[in-house]
């Protein structure tokens, strides 16, 4: 719906100039926040504010006062979440490559670019109590101003699940165990979905194993290399830990049969085999003898988490489904 003209015919001839270094500056700390990996919390984000990285993109080629006012006209709640994601990331060390970016375009010192930020801040914090008096209320809302605590809230959301991410152990897997690794995520974001198996339907079911949320450590471990450190936060040693138990149980029982996954996943060659320590008989005891010494590892390092227990009940669960 666009908004009204009457408010926007107020503003100054000039107002572009005066917002050009807020726009950019919030546009690009949007982009940061929306380009990071699928998330429940950056999905939510997503859904309240209907942005996404293209549609940041787009309007972060806004390069004059009447470009702006077409945006304004044709899609002012974009202009308006652009402006608040991005004044909320500026506030958080999610923003740091921007600012550093920033600082070595415009070659200025660290109090300059505190002044910057600091004025853009205030620019669109006014700019978007104008926007909230002003524009059509968002479908399902009372108002745009409770629209943007939902949105503060979810961003908050987004903050807490960052700092659960901060690596909290390493590893430097060999060539067999970051194998498995691999294999375990990909079997576990693989079992289908249509299948009547109980021990399927469960894993499907673990809010750790849900394909969202493995993508990104998916993503991860295909550019990992063996031997060289592999840091992990929480939520990725529960991702590890369940996604290698799941694999265990699959491979000695007839599970890959039953739901046709026998032939698409490749198992340990020769070599690799050889390289486990003992060196196992079997591709079978070969992935035991890896999941066996990540659990090991886990009750080790972990041996009274919270998170783990609830994990190692949760896989204990599905051996019985088995």
């Amino acid at each position: 719906m666009p908004a009204s003209d009457s408010w926007l015919a107020a503003l100054p001839t000039d107002f572009y100039e005066q917002l050009t270094h807020t726009l950019n500056l919030h546009g690009m700390a949007a982009l940061e926040l929306l380009s990071r990996p699928a998330t429940p919390a950056t999905i939510r984000l997503r859904q309240l504010t209907s942005l996404d990285a293209a549609i940041v993109q787009r309007l972060n080629g806004i390069a004059s006062h009447n470009q702006l006012l077409a945006a304004l006209q044709q899609e002012p709640l974009a202009v308006y979440h652009l402006l608040l994601l991005g004044g909320l990331t500026l506030e958080t060390s999610l923003a740091a490559p921007v600012l550093t970016y920033v600082q070595r375009a415009m070659g200025i010192s660290e109090e300059q670019l505190e002044e910057l930020v600091t004025y853009c801040q205030q620019l669109s914090g006014a700019f978007l109590g104008q926007l909230e008096e002003n524009l059509p209320t968002p479908a399902g809302v009372a108002s745009l101003g409770l629209h943007r605590l939902a949105v503060e809230e979810a961003f908050a959301g987004l903050l807490a699940a960052h700092s659960a991410a901060r690596p909290v152990a390493e590893l430097k897997p060999l060539p067999p165990q970051l194998h498995i690794m691999r294999l375990a995520l990909l079997l576990a974001v693989s079992l289908p979905q249509d299948t009547d198996h109980p021990f399927a339907r469960a894993v499907r079911a673990l809010p750790h194993l849900q394909p969202a949320a493995l993508e990104p450590l998916i993503a991860r471990l295909g550019h990992a290399q063996a031997h060289e450190p592999l840091a992990l936060s929480m939520p990725e040693v529960v991702q590890l830990y369940q996604a290698l138990q799941v694999c265990g149980m699959v491979f000695v029982s007839d599970l890959m049969s039953q739901i046709g996954l026998e032939d698409a996943f490749p198992t340990l060659s020769d070599e690799e085999r050889r390289a486990s320590e003992p060196a196992p008989a079997s591709n079978r005891e070969a992935v035991g003898s890896i999941v066996s010494g990540f659990t090991q590892w886990v009750q080790q390092h972990f041996p009274d988490h919270p998170e783990i227990e609830q994990a190692r009940q949760q896989v204990l669960a599905l051996a019985d489904l088995l």
